[in-house]
Order: C-alpha cells, then sequence, then structure tokens
C-alpha cells in the first residue's frame, strides 16, 4: 500500500466522520514506511501480551505504558519485515510446516495434538502460524545482515581469554538490563536528558524499585515487556559493554549507566551458575574389515572373518592379520588401528560393539555400511577437553554477540531513517 493511498484512506474516513455517517471504520495508529499499524492490530497484540504477562504472574504495566511499548515493537517489526521483503527473503510453506513440527516435537505432541493444545489455550492456529511466520522471516534477515557484518578473529579470542583470566568460562549469567535510548547524532540536550533519567531509575533501584518493573516502564530494549530479561549467557555473550561490569557484581545487583552508541544501560544480574567440567571417555581400537563383491558373498566375507578370529584367539597376531587381510587399507597399515575415537567418531553399528567390549576382547563379526568387521578394544580413556572446547564455545559465542550487536545497531539505524507517522494519539 502506498503513502498516497494511506492518505487517501485517512482523508476518507475524516469525511465520512464529518458527514455524521455510523460506519465503524478501523483507525490508524502508525504509518510506518509503505505499511500501517491499525488500532485493531495494536489492540489484539496488547491482549495477547497481557495474557503472557497473566500466565508468568508478572505485574503488568500501566495501561499507557503497555500501549506504548507494544506498539513500538510492532513499528520495529514493521520495519524488518519490509526490509525482508527489500531482501527477498522468504520463508517457505515447507519451512514453516518443518518449525511448526520440531515446535510439536519439543513439547512431546503430533502436530495435531499440537495444534489442538492451541486451540485449548484459546491461540488461534493460524494466528500463531503467521505470528511463526514473521519470526522466522525476521529471524532470517538477522542471520543474512549479521553474516556479512559480522566476524571475530583468533586474536580477539585470545584477548577475551587472557583478559577475564585463563580460558576457563565457570559461570553462566542471567541478565536483565534497561536501555534509554539514543538517536543517531543525538544533540547534547538530548544525552543530557537520556543521562539524568538513568540516573533516576538507578536511584529508584537504590530505593527499592522492582527492576522487571522500572524496564517495563522505561526500557526501550526489544524485551522490555519481558522485565528486560537477556536470559542465560555465557561470558563469552555478555555484550562487551557489560562484560567488566557484570562479573564485578554478584547476583540481585545491579549498575549503571553504562553509555553506548544507543544510549544508556542499567544492567542487573539476576541469577549466576556453575558450568560443568567437559570429560570425554575415548576407546582405542583395531579392526579387520572385508567387504563382499561379486567373488565374495555376505556369507563368504562373514565366514573369512571367522577363520580369522580363531587364528587370533589361538595366538596370531591381530596386527599381522589385519596387514595381510584388511581392505581398509589406511587401517591395515598400522595393523588395523583406527586410533583415539570420541563417542559418535564411528559409524553407529562399530560404536555399540567396541562399547560392549572388554580390552583385548575379540568381537564377532559384524556387519556396518562399510562391510563386515571384527574388532579389539585395545584402550579406553577419560579425557579433560574442557580447554579446546571452552575455546570453541568462546569464539561461538563472541561470534554470537558480536551478530547481536551489529544487527542492534543496524535495526536501530533502519528505525531512526523510516517514514513514521502517528495519525491520531490514542485516547
Amino acid at each position: 500500500m502506498t503513502r498516497l493511498i494511506i492518505v487517501f484512506l485517512i482523508a476518507i474516513s475524516s469525511m465520512q466522520a464529518a458527514v455524521g455517517e455510523q460506519v465503524l471504520i478501523d483507525s490508524i495508529v502508525a504509518i510506518v514506511d509503505e505499511d500501517v499499524i491499525s488500532q485493531r492490530e495494536l489492540d489484539s497484540r496488547v491482549d495477547q501480551m497481557r495474557s503472557d504477562f497473566t500466565q508468568s504472574n508478572r505485574r503488568l504495566p500501566e495501561t499507557e505504558i503497555l500501549y506504548r511499548q507494544v506498539l513500538e515493537l510492532m513499528i520495529t517489526d514493521s520495519i524488518l519485515l519490509q526490509e525482508a521483503e527489500r531482501r527477498g527473503i522468504i520463508v517457505t510453506d515447507g519451512q514453516l510446516n518443518q518449525t511448526m513440527l520440531n515446535i510439536a516435537k519439543e513439547n512431546n505432541f503430533s502436530l495435531a495434538e499440537f495444534r489442538q493444545a492451541l486451540i485449548d489455550q484459546g491461540v488461534g492456529y493460524d494466528k500463531y502460524r503467521k505470528a511463526l511466520h514473521k519470526d522466522l522471516t525476521i529471524n532470517s534477515l538477522q542471520r543474512q545482515y549479521s553474516a556479512r557484518s559480522a566476524s571475530i578473529t583468533q586474536a580477539e579470542v585470545d584477548d577475551f581469554i587472557n583478559r577475564t583470566g585463563g580460558d576457563e568460562i565457570e559461570y553462566e549469567y542471567r541478565l536483565a538490563h534497561i536501555l534509554i535510548s539514543l538517536p543517531d547524532a543525538a544533540s547534547p540536550e538530548q544525552v543530557k536528558q537520556a543521562e539524568e533519567t538513568a540516573r533516576q531509575i538507578m536511584q529508584r533501584l537504590d530505593q527499592g524499585a522492582k527492576f522487571e518493573e522500572l524496564a517495563n516502564e522505561f526500557s526501550a530494549g526489544s524485551n522490555a515487556l519481558q522485565g528486560g530479561d537477556l536470559g542465560w549467557r555465557k561470558k563469552a555473550e555478555i555484550p562487551s559493554l557489560f562484560s567488566k561490569t557484570v562479573l564485578d557484581i554478584e547476583p540481585g545487583e545491579f549498575a549503571g549507566p553504562l553509555r553506548s552508541a544507543s544510549g544508556f544501560h542499567i544492567v542487573s544480574l539476576t541469577e549466576r551458575r556453575d558450568v560443568g567440567q567437559v570429560l570425554t571417555a575415548q576407546t582405542r581400537s583395531r579392526h579387520i574389515l572385508i567387504k563382499s563383491n561379486d567373488l565374495i558373498s555376505e556369507e563368504e566375507a562373514k565366514n573369512r572373518l571367522y577363520q580369522l578370529r580363531n587364528q587370533i584367539l589361538v595366538g596370531e597376531d591381530f596386527g599381522s592379520l589385519a596387514r595381510l587381510y584388511s581392505v581398509d587399507y589406511n587401517s591395515a597399515a598400522n595393523g588395523g588401528d583406527i586410533g583415539w575415537i570420541s563417542p559418535g567418531g564411528a559409524v553407529p553399528e562399530y560404536e555399540t560393539v567396541t562399547n560392549t567390549l572388554k580390552p583385548e576382547q575379540i568381537s564377532e563379526p559384524f556387519r556396518s555400511q562399510f562391510g563386515w568387521h571384527i574388532v579389539e578394544v585395545t584402550g579406553r580413556k577419560t579425557v579433560d577437553e574442557t580447554a579446546g572446547t571452552k575455546r570453541r564455545k568462546v569464539e561461538a559465542q563472541l561470534m554470537q554477540q558480536r551478530q547481536i550487536e551489529a544487527f542492534d545497531i543496524w535495526k536501530q539505524r533502519l528505525r531512526d531513517e523510516a517514514y513514521i507517522v502517528f495519525p491520531e494519539a490514542r485516547t
């Protein structure tokens, strides 16, 4: 819908009201570029948010605050969905159906049972699909933009590890945050006013006000109506602006205001929990592999391995027979040895058999996708992979946070550049 058509519709609505026609027309509360947000859509979203608050036993913000925050969320969604359309991002019915199926499975439902559960909770199935389609579209836009706009170097991983006291991530942190936002190129007066608002919020927190309720009322963050909750974060997933602050405070404490390009932030450490050590059980084994072919039937391949197994049991060397007969030529050169393997490192049939064997025990012949095997377990050990695993996790977490930060900055820029008009103030 073009702006011209929108203006025309508004004019028609005004004319009808002027002549006193008793026609109920859904009013427009916001024009967002080429899209509109109607009062009916806003009311529906607010009703859903009220339901969410009730179900989670949280105190509702005042009505005006709730409407303001929900409308801002809807404006942001509209901007992002229009940007996704311009970029040719499409979520197909197949992708949507698969996501629905995955959600159903995660909740131990069939798709039909999941649909009925939604209906029983008063959630329209089609409405749920539409909301999910919106979320998938925005997620696709975020992935596309972030993949091109965020990167992490090994030097940055090293710097993070050194800066935070070694490569061990001892805790996960649950955070909440309040953002007093600033537009691009904010004037000194705007900066001063935003900082003063942040300091007033800090004073109210010092006096015992609830962080969640102040986030509902004042935060410009996308999670404001979730009490500013950022969820559980690994150390490297904490926004870089907060990282040192969060590590220095205890659960239940808060800190700020902290200045960034997007505004002033107040952060709270809600909870903290331990992260366990990463230990991996590894198995070392050797095998002899014989495959069936045009000259050797399945039964003959199996019988040959029985013969080789009997020779080993009466004293012949496993490694020597592997070099002579195994058709896994890479391992045959090493006497059948395939080295140390972690869980998931071999095909399921092979792993199942090795898990049942004691060291130096020879298996019966068994078949996998590669052919017929006999296998001997030559060792077992538990490896502490904490350092390596945690480094890989640090890198992944830093990348994830870098992508979130890049997308949030871009999202704010889109918001600042968007054509947004509020035809009528809400009454």
